[in-house]
């Protein structure tokens, strides 16, 4: 498979041309479309490449099973989304069943919570995750690009950058644990095998193949990730439950009472807090996915798609994380080594294969091409291509450095506190923008950076939108003020019997001001027109074409 992706990635990483979102032209020197629009009273354009002209994406970008997807964040016209939001479903469900998401449900148990109490966490806390994560759901099949670009009809054109920002660092985080967890997997399987050795340089060997593996897959794009998560899921998930059964005689029901914080309360809502965080941290990136749903999908249904996909596959994935760790010796084992260890061989190959290796992969795969798009946001001038090579070395070098040379999983609690601060008040604003707006977008004026003719309607005050920027700034002061992790105690928090407060009251904070701030200081000229019947394009009757 590695050799047949260079193959084909030699010429997408060093095109011949240009793929980039450079909206507006139509391919003649005589026809300019660009930078021509509708007025404002005359209706808006349901396709927008009818009126401003295709993004200039060659055949080579065609999104097919095993051919390199070349488009990166530019429009996606309406001939070419071939989608379904039960597509959502499974893209959010498939890859939730590897050694790296399993861990965030094994840290109740490692905290000190007894079995019940941990499963109740997990129970809560991926629900009112994938709450949150259903609320940005809705906006790609509108605006037809990712979600980084589209935030910048609430932030600006140019405040996106802070969309990408952390999505990017969300997706190389979660890079490197599940290369490092995939990688920890194989030695120990491979150790117990043939006796291999489990130091640093077998596992810096092994987190190389799975870099490149995943690297290779990531390549191709959509169409190839979208075919191989339904295989993945059934295959990986089939081998996690069975997990269930091989294990069932091991198993005992720990009752806790050494707490992490100190008391059962933090305790309980750090592991809810963290069950939350695996279903938000993939909310940057649905849009991805969503871009390729047809624009007339109801925004309900892609909301619940996505939405139980994310609860079933994060729910089941962290409540068999948590039943693996009870069968540890020292529940402090770290999870892929505990996991694999307490295995027969035969099932520990099973598990090497499927849940530590596919999901793994599938997982870190689908992180490094989300990087790679939301970097596409900052970087429009190369091509997906370029930014997957680069963003997935930048994450070999990020598991290698952070979880090999300083062992910074120990920290992971503090992570997943920082993400969600920083995250949830984000998507929370999206969501209500996207409700006071009726979810009606004009596509292309959120591609203004990159065509150099025009600002939009969504440049608002330089770039920003200084009501956004607000909310979401003071949403994640409130957030930092309430945090309450082994490493960061914020001040406020001794103030709530110590309870972690912060991804909470940052999306309460950050939605309610952001639309306090939009009914004070209403946005001028975003409240774009109801479409015309589908399938009416209105172009003004200035526009000859010769």
């Amino acid at each position: 498979m590695i050799a047949t992706a260079v193959a084909r990635i030699a010429p997408a990483i060093h095109p011949a041309r240009s793929t980039g979102p450079l909206i507006g032209h139509t391919g003649s020197d005589d026809i300019h479309l660009h930078d021509v629009r509708p007025a404002r009273g005359e209706g808006t354009v349901d396709n927008p490449v009818a009126v401003h002209g295709p993004a200039p994406v060659g055949e080579e970008s065609a999104d097919e099973i095993g051919r390199i997807e070349a488009r990166g964040i530019d429009f996606v016209p309406e001939s070419d989304r071939h989608s379904r939001p039960r597509n959502l479903a499974w893209a959010m469900f498939g890859p939730q069943f590897g050694f790296g998401n399993m861990v965030f449900g094994s840290l109740g148990i490692a905290f000190g919570l007894s079995w019940w109490s941990t499963f109740t966490a997990v129970t809560v806390g991926v629900a009112l995750g994938s709450l949150i994560f259903a609320g940005v759901a809705i906006q790609s099949p509108k605006t037809g690009t990712n979600n980084a670009v589209s935030s910048g009809a609430f932030f600006g054109v140019t405040g996106r950058y802070l969309g990408s920002l952390i999505s990017l660092f969300i997706g190389l985080a979660f890079f490197a644990i599940l290369v490092w967890t995939s990688g920890q997997t194989i030695v120990v399987v491979f150790h117990r095998i043939f006796g291999s050795g489990t130091g640093n340089v077998a596992l810096s060997i092994a987190m190389l193949v799975v870099m490149l593996i995943s690297f290779a897959l990531a390549i191709y794009g959509h169409a190839t990730l979208v075919a191989s998560f339904r295989f993945i899921a059934i295959a990986s998930a089939s081998v996690s439950l069975l997990a269930l059964i091989v294990l069932s005689g091991k198993f005992h029901d720990v009752h806790g009472g050494t707490y992490l914080l100190g008391k059962y309360w933090p305790t309980w809502v750090l592991t809810m807090v963290l069950a939350a965080s695996l279903p938000i941290s993939w909310g940057p990136f649905i849009g991805d996915y969503g871009r390729y749903i047809p624009t007339k999908a109801r925004a309900t249904t892609c909301a619940l798609a996505a939405g139980l996909g994310i609860f079933a596959g994060c729910w089941l994935s962290e409540i068999i994380g948590a039943f693996a760790v009870t069968t540890f010796p020292n529940p402090a084992t770290p999870f892929a080594t505990g996991f694999t260890q307490v295995s027969p061989l035969w099932f520990a190959i099973l598990l090497m294969i499927a849940p530590g290796g596919l999901a793994n992969i599938e997982s870190a795969a689908m992180s490094v091409y989300n990087a790679a798009l939301d970097v596409h946001a900052l970087a429009w001038r190369l091509t997906r291509a370029q930014l997957t090579f680069i963003m997935s070395a930048i994450g070999l070098a990020a598991a290698y450095i952070a979880l090999i040379a300083f062992n910074a999983i120990n920290s992971i609690e503090a992570f997943a506190t920082l993400m969600l601060v920083t995250c949830t008040p984000w998507m929370v604003i999206m969501t209500i923008g996207h409700l006071m707006r009726r979810g009606r977008y004009e596509p292309m004026d959120l591609q203004a950076f990159a065509t150099g003719v025009k600002k939009g309607i969504y440049w608002f005050t330089g770039g920003f939108n200084i009501r956004a920027f607000v909310a979401w700034g003071a949403a994640v002061a409130v957030g930092m003020l309430f945090t309450s992790t082994s490493i960061i105690t914020g001040p406020l928090t001794p103030h709530v019997s110590g309870i972690d407060l912060s991804f909470t009251s940052a999306a309460v904070v950050g939605g309610v001001l952001y639309y306090a701030l939009a009914k004070l200081f209403p946005e001028q000229g975003v409240m774009v027109a109801a479409p015309p019947p589908q399938g009416e394009v209105t172009v003004p009757p200035s526009v000859a074409l010769k």
